[in-house]
């Protein structure tokens, strides 16, 4: 799971809008906190020259001080690159209604963390591409929410826990207990 944060810059009260698709966003304000939570199955080990593959990943854009949420994202492009000392990290969500991705209906999102941090958690971030690192368009570009990237968390995916011996071990003592009794009588 992938986690990114920051500060909400632009809102739809800032002149963009309102908001059609996705009423809810009309609530965001200017210096809200946001999150992007992106939960999929593969590990993000290294930079890579091409996108990981993230199909099948689930991506939610939340700002919890208006509890406002997107997550009609389909697909998901997710690009780390090495810079020196850096990792860039570049996002990219198509949002499913409207005109489509090219029409301006997606989320993007460009900053930079420590290469050492690539897999940690609450790593500071500095946004790229000022004055919006983050950009959140809907409504064929209509509706333009904008944010700063102040931080990143990578964890690798839960796999499922092998099922416990405590089961089989009550099943076994049950049946020695029931074969006591049987010879008792």
């Amino acid at each position: 799971m992938v986690t990114i944060s920051g500060t909400i810059t632009q809102s739809v009260q800032d002149g963009t809008g309102p908001a059609v698709n996705n009423p809810g966003l009309n609530n965001i304000l200017d210096n809200d906190p946001y999150s992007i939570t992106i939960d999929f199955a593969a590990s993000i080990l290294a930079p890579s020259p091409v996108p990981y593959d993230l199909t099948g990943a689930i991506l939610s854009f939340q700002d919890p001080a208006q509890a406002a949420v997107e997550t009609a994202f389909d697909s998901i492009f997710l690009t780390v690159s090495a810079a020196g000392a850096f990792d860039q990290i570049s996002l990219l969500a198509c949002v499913t209604s409207g005109s489509g991705c090219l029409s301006g209906n997606q989320l993007s999102a460009n900053f930079e963390i420590p290469a050492a941090m690539l897999n940690a958690q609450n790593v500071p971030a500095t946004g790229l591409d000022q004055p919006h690192p983050l950009d959140l368009l809907e409504d064929d570009g209509i509706t333009d929410i904008q944010g700063s990237v102040t931080s990143w968390s990578s964890s690798a995916p839960t796999d499922v826990p092998e099922p416990g011996t405590l089961v089989p071990l009550i099943c076994v003592l049950a049946a020695v207990v029931w074969k006591r009794k049987r010879k008792r009588m």
